[in-house]
C-alpha cells in the first residue's frame, strides 16, 4: 500500500510537471504571435519624416518679373514620400504676406535629400527687407512632416 501511495504520488508529480511545461510553451507561443503581429502593425505604419531648408530667394536675371526660391527637401524616413506640396512664402516686417507660392514637388526617396525651385512674381526688395521668407512643406502621402512635431513651429508656419 505505501509503494502504491508513493506511485501514485510520482504519477501526480509527472502529470503536475508536464501541465506546468505545456502552460509555459503555450504561454511562450502566445507571446511570440503577440509580438509578431505588434512588429508587423509597426512596418504598416512607418511613413517618410520630412522637412525643408531654404536656400534662398533669388530675383530673375533674365525677368526682372519674376523672383525664385530654391530649397532642399529633406526625407529622413525609410519609405517613399509621395505627392509632396512645398509652399514658399515672403511676409513683410509686419508679419502680413506679401507672396505665397505652392509647388507640386513630387516624390523623393527615402533617406535622401532633393533641391527645388519655384517661380513667383518679383517683389520689391523694400516691402520685405525687415521681413522673411521661408519654404515648408504643406502637405504629402505616406509621410509625417517634421516641424508638425514642434509645438514652437506649428504656431509659425501655420497661420
Amino acid at each position: 500500500m505505501e509503494q502504491e501511495t508513493k506511485q501514485n504520488k510520482n504519477l501526480i508529480l509527472i502529470i503536475v510537471i508536464l501541465g506546468i511545461g505545456c502552460l509555459l510553451i503555450v504561454s511562450i507561443y502566445v507571446v511570440k504571435v503577440g509580438l509578431l503581429k505588434n512588429k508587423q502593425r509597426i512596418v504598416e505604419e512607418e511613413k517618410a519624416m520630412l522637412n525643408v531648408e531654404l536656400l534662398g530667394l533669388f530675383e530673375n536675371l533674365y525677368d526682372s518679373s519674376e523672383m525664385f526660391f530654391d530649397y532642399r527637401v529633406d526625407n529622413y524616413g525609410n519609405v517613399e514620400a509621395k505627392n509632396v506640396k512645398v509652399r514658399c512664402k515672403i511676409l513683410n516686417k509686419m508679419g502680413d504676406v506679401e507672396s505665397s507660392v505652392l509647388d507640386n514637388f513630387g516624390s523623393i526617396a527615402s533617406n535622401s535629400a532633393k533641391v527645388g525651385e519655384v517661380v513667383t512674381l518679383n517683389i520689391p526688395f523694400s516691402q520685405y527687407e525687415d521681413g522673411t521668407y521661408f519654404c515648408y512643406v504643406e502637405s504629402c502621402e505616406n509621410c509625417e512632416i517634421l516641424y508638425r512635431n514642434i509645438p514652437d513651429m506649428i504656431e509659425f508656419y501655420d497661420f
